[in-house]
């Protein structure tokens, strides 16, 4: 994964009790040095930007792995919307790999 490349994230795992930051799970290849997440806050929402670190040329395998990172905040989380630049969409809350329930 390029590291100027966006890259999804994998879930929001944690928030702290006073809500000026959250643990989430970010993305990131074999062939680099692991995830950086930024953080962009408005009044209504937290968009978190996750790339890679120090990616490598070469032959890599092509597994995606999942590390908790740790982000802080300006000012507590509350009722805001945390959102994934990647996808644009809500950031999902619990353990990654977060998969979907079957309906029987």
């Amino acid at each position: 994964m390029p590291t100027d490349v966006l890259a999804p994230l994998g879930g929001l795992t944690e928030t702290v009790r006073d809500g000026r930051s959250l643990t989430v799970v970010a993305t990131h290849g074999s062939c680099d040095d692991g995830p950086t997440v930024k953080v962009l806050e408005t009044s209504g929402g937290v968009v978190l930007s996750a790339s890679t670190t120090n990616s490598e040329d070469g032959p890599c395998t092509s597994e995606l792995r999942g590390e908790k990172v740790s982000v802080k905040l300006d000012r507590p989380l509350g009722e805001r919307i945390v959102l994934d630049a990647f996808t644009g969409r809500p950031v999902p809350y619990g353990a990654w790999p977060v998969t979907a329930r079957s309906r029987n």
